[in-house]
């Protein structure tokens, strides 16, 4: 008997397909670290504690060290700016040997780019200053489906399927797979879908089918007194896969899905082996993860195209979370996509249906990350109203305000001077939060702000309140938020062996607390730029609040843009709405949003290949004056989207 795949096994091959690999050639590390490290390393300097005098071999010194060079020299910050620095390919030749020698000693080894949160660690100059790749591409991916993919063909199932929380782009595609809990939860749902719509009845001395959409459709699999002609048989399972699958079954797979239902049906009935052969579809690869391959020779750049169906298919799962839009049905059956402006415009029609839609909301929900106020724990103010959800509310129609005008849409969404304030009637719901008086008189509207005191998101309660904690504020999140999302600066993750604990002391201010950081040179080499961006934000409180006193003495709000290497934005700042004014000015935050949009859009993190398309996307912006609309579709139609690549 022909068994169908097995989607699991057939998973692991791929999986190992993709993931083998001959380890780096040998080299020899002694004249690297001699061009550019003993300068400081050396046995009689030792900076650090490390000493890379006399190194050749890998053996020479512990992994934990050659996991520590490996990020300084990924992260940029070895060796120090004002030292002689290694180029790209001596870089990049002694960080992949560094890894293949780890691996080889059966050490895990990080590969951040496979990370949602740490694609800042790819160079910003490289990526928009220095030559350009001329054909950027994708790796040849397969993407498990999200959740809300998999719920729309699946409503009344059990979801097998989750998205990992702390990500800053949750629907990333290498971090989810099919494990063997999930395979089980997809084979239950398939079981009850399948035994739901073939169910049969005795109905005046014959069995009929019990579900009208069965009897219509699957009825000529299921009919009690005759069998199926191939016809009957190829019209049946061609529905199914168009439900399922969006395409028609192959001749080789209609004749052995053919054959295995003739062997079921002959050792246990024609009901069951319809069940079992109207299955198949949904246990497919294809029905729980996108494969993105691309079809045809490889061009002078080692690039195939996606196929049509690849593009909709890519399409479809970017911009909708539910049943595929009109529009991609249309375009199944009349567009070639031959072309960039083919693709470019069919975008335009998809994102013109709707505007904004709720994956386009989706991208600055993930990317603003307020929506975690709901999750920080606050004990409510005396006589305030203080609600999380309705202060998500509040930014979520401002966003959607914003971004359905698409015009100037980072700049307003960064300094906006408007709000909405949650209400019911006349009676306003949080209003003292924004500082608004005690008798104000609510409307459902745009309301204005002080300019001196509010300046877009960042000074929303809702983003405020998500990046604090529980009882107090937080400089060191709010910074890290500017830093990695406005300037794209990069910090190293928290070693295991510190405590970061601000002390407790009720007779200082925050600000005052938080001296100790900079007075130790071991905490100051990583919060340096962090805490000068958040420590601005101290003229709200943890609910926020815009206050001028704390502990019954001014507040002290001032902070400075640290080594950006851009005159527009160094330099101190007096509060929170000076410092964002100024980064609005800053041709580098608009290019940082670009690279969050392009790991949102194409679910992975910006390579020095993707610099062309980077650069592309960032003028679409531009010229269309801050059109989201615009770079959503050169995102989306450009050489990256549509190409993939076996090694890149």
């Amino acid at each position: 008997m022909t068994r169908p795949a097995n989607p699991l096994r057939f998973l692991i091959a791929f999986s190992m397909a993709c993931c083998g690999g001959a380890p780096a050639a040998e080299i020899a590390p002694g004249p690297f670290f001699d061009r550019y490290c003993v300068d400081c390393h050396d046995k009689a300097e030792k900076k650090g504690g490390v000493s890379f005098e006399g190194i050749t071999t890998f053996r020479n010194t512990t992994p934990e060290i050659w996991a520590s060079v490996r990020e300084q020299l990924l992260l940029g910050q070895m060796p120090p700016k004002k030292k002689t620095q290694p180029g790209a390919e001596e870089k990049k030749q002694i960080t992949e040997w560094i890894a293949a020698s780890l691996r080889a000693e059966g050490h895990h080894v990080v590969n951040w780019l496979e990370l949602p949160n740490y694609a800042n660690r790819i160079s910003h100059e490289a990526l928009f200053h220095s030559p350009a790749h001329p054909a950027p591409a994708t790796l040849v991916r397969i993407w498990r489906k999200r959740p809300a993919i998999y719920a729309a063909k699946n409503p009344s199932g059990i979801q097998p399927f989750s998205i990992l929380p702390g990500q800053q782009i949750s629907d990333f595609s290498t971090l989810y797979s099919v494990d063997e809990p999930s395979a089980e939860i997809v084979l239950r749902n398939a079981q009850q879908l399948i035994d739901a719509s073939t169910r049969t009845e005795l109905r005046d001395g014959k069995v009929v089918a019990k579900d009208a959409r069965s009897q219509c459709v699957f009825f000529p699999l299921l009919h009690p007194e005759k069998v199926p002609t191939p016809d009957e048989f190829r019209q049946v399972m061609n529905w199914q896969f168009q439900q399922v699958l969006q395409r028609a079954p192959t001749d080789e797979e209609l004749a052995r899905i053919g054959k295995f239902y003739a062997d079921v049906s002959a050792a246990h009935g024609r009901l069951q082996a319809a069940r079992a052969a109207l299955i198949i579809p949904l246990l497919m690869p294809e029905s729980l993860y996108r494969f993105e391959l691309g079809a045809g020779p490889l061009d002078e750049h080692g690039r195939r195209r996606l196929t049509k169906p690849e593009i909709l298919t890519a399409l479809q799962h970017t911009l909708f979370s539910t049943a595929a839009h009109p529009a991609l049905e249309a375009a199944r059956r009349g567009y070639d996509l031959a072309t960039r402006e083919e693709v470019s415009a069919l975008v335009m029609t998809l994102l013109d249906g709707k505007w904004p839609n709720s994956r386009v909301l989706d991208f600055f929900d993930e990317y603003f990350d307020y929506r975690k106020a709901k999750d920080v724990f606050k004990e409510p103010p005396a006589n305030v109203h203080f609600n999380a959800n309705n202060l998500v509310r509040d930014t979520q129609r401002l966003i959607e305000t914003i971004v359905g005008a698409d015009k100037d849409v980072l700049r307003r969404l960064l300094t906006t001077t408007q709000t909405y304030i949650d209400g019911n009637g006349e009676l306003p719901r949080g209003h003292r939060l924004y500082n608004l008086p005690p008798d104000w008189k609510w409307r459902d509207g745009l309301i204005d702000l002080p300019a001196d005191e509010r300046a877009g998101i960042l000074t929303q309660p809702a983003w405020l309140v998500a990046h604090s904690g529980n009882f107090d504020n937080d400089p060191v999140r709010r910074g890290k938020w500017i830093l990695d999302h406005l300037l794209g600066g990069v910090v190293m993750d928290i070693p295991i062996s510190v405590c970061a604990v601000v002390p407790e002391d009720k007779q200082k201010t925050l600000h005052e607390r938080f001296e100790g950081v900079r007075t130790k040179a071991y905490c100051w080499k990583c919060h340096y730029q962090m805490n000068p961006l958040g420590m601005p934000f101290e003229n709200y409180d943890h609910f926020g609040r815009f206050r001028l006193m704390e502990l019954d003495r001014p507040i002290n709000a001032t902070g400075a843009v640290v080594e950006i290497d851009d005159k527009a934005v160094d330099g101190e700042v007096t509060n929170a709405v000076e410092l964002i004014h100024r980064l609005t000015k800053s041709k580098r935050s608009q290019e940082m949003f670009v690279r969050y949009a392009f790991r949102f859009f194409l679910g992975r993190n910006e390579t020095i290949r993707d610099a062309k398309t980077l650069r592309e996307a960032d003028q679409a912006y531009e010229k269309s004056g801050g059109s989201m609309k615009a770079l959503a579709a050169s995102l989306l139609s450009s050489d990256s989207f549509l190409y993939r690549a076996p090694t890149l």
